[in-house]
């Protein structure tokens, strides 16, 4: 008789395979597709390219993704998940806020100031004007997640009785903002390349401080 548990075990480790291989490929499209948009702008940028680009056929392009602003907004997802992934983890943990929101701000600012993202942000800024779609794609795979991640997080504040707050998708909002200060701007317009760790810390340092004393529950 067929060994039926060796042949789960064979049909498991082949999906496990084929899984990764699925994983690999859209990886590589990904990479392929972001140095596509970001030397050439999105206008510019066509799938024949991106698959040249990727070093996958057209029609392997397509399996993957149906059209180029769906790829784009994965493009977009992945890097907000790859560059700023560990501001996301911060935020999954439930420790009070005075510890959690300087380490989340210090991993966000990181993030901002970075040269992938920023490349990222010009590429919008010069493209959505034209393709007003892509600052949307860029603000619901990117800025709208982490602002609800956060608002997540302050919400579980809340139901702990450490925060008082009314509007936690605002409260992230102004958080957030709190934190990048001018070195969003600046950073944009190249008046600085980056900032000093000991300048980041300081600047979240003071926006936790202004966001407690404004949201702290009283008792």
């Amino acid at each position: 008789m067929p060994d039926l548990d060796a042949s789960a075990d064979v049909m498991e480790s082949d999906g496990a395979q084929a899984a990764e291989v699925e994983s690999a490929k859209r990886t590589q499209i990904l990479a392929g597709a972001r140095r596509a948009f970001l030397a050439n702008g999105y206008e510019g940028t066509s799938m024949s390219l991106i698959a040249r680009e990727a070093g996958v056929s057209k029609g392997t392009l397509y399996v993957y993704f149906s059209n180029k602003e769906a790829l784009f907004a994965a493009v977009t997802e992945r890097q907000c998940h790859t560059q700023g992934g560990t501001a996301f983890e911060v935020l999954n943990g439930d420790g009070p806020a005075a510890e959690i929101l300087p380490a989340f701000g210090r991993h966000f600012v990181d993030f901002i100031l970075s040269e992938a993202a920023c490349a990222l942000r010009r590429l919008i800024t010069a493209e959505s004007g034209k393709f007003p779609e892509l600052g949307h794609v860029f603000y619901e795979n990117g800025p709208r997640r982490m602002k609800a991640q956060l608002a997540g997080y302050l919400k579980r504040r809340v139901e702990a009785g450490e925060l008082d707050i009314a509007d936690t998708e605002l409260a992230a909002t102004q958080f957030i903002m709190l934190c990048k200060g001018e070195f969003d701007m600046l950073r944009q317009i190249s008046v600085i390349d980056t900032a000093t760790p000991q300048r980041i810390g300081y600047t979240v340092d003071a926006a936790v401080r202004l966001f407690l004393d404004g949201y702290r529950a009283e008792g």
